[in-house]
């Protein structure tokens, strides 16, 4: 399946939503509405399909829930 529809099919999993929170926020659907939902939120497939969109994606994404910058370029 092409990165851009695995991206495009993001689904909340509603019996994880409002456990954690990140604050890093993606477009998803819940039920059969688009929200915009904290990536904790996210069912487990579409988590990973988010993070293995991008390698720098998935590794700002861990520096930022660690509370450093992002990547620099180079870096």
């Amino acid at each position: 399946m092409p990165e851009r529809q695995r991206l495009a099919n993001l689904r909340v999993d509603t019996d994880r939503e409002g456990q954690t929170e990140t604050g890093i926020f993606v477009r998803a659907i819940r039920g059969d509405r688009w929200v915009s939902a904290d990536i904790a939120d996210l069912d487990r497939a579409s988590l990973i399909a988010w993070l293995r969109s991008e390698k720098q994606i998935a590794m700002n994404t861990v520096l930022a829930l660690l509370g450093h910058t992002h990547l620099t370029e180079g870096e």
